[in-house]
């Protein structure tokens, strides 16, 4: 059985595998584009507990297209 990685690790690579969506995960998350540039570059030194979360839910639970 594996460690679960940590919060910032997971996030981070989830970014990193969508690098071309971030003007979208910025709008559905309420996260600007510059953070989550910085973010993924290693330019925040603590993003915040909540921050993650809520990122995290929009890159593991994308909303539904408008109309769907």
């Amino acid at each position: 059985m594996s460690t679960p990685q940590p919060l910032d690790v997971e996030v981070r690579e989830l970014l990193g595998s969508r690098k071309g969506e971030w003007q979208l995960i910025a709008s559905q998350s309420g996260i600007s584009y510059s953070w989550l540039s910085k973010f993924f570059n290693n330019h925040i030194d603590n993003p915040g507990y909540q921050t993650l979360r809520s990122l995290h839910a929009v890159l593991t639970h994308p909303s539904e297209p408008a109309g769907a």
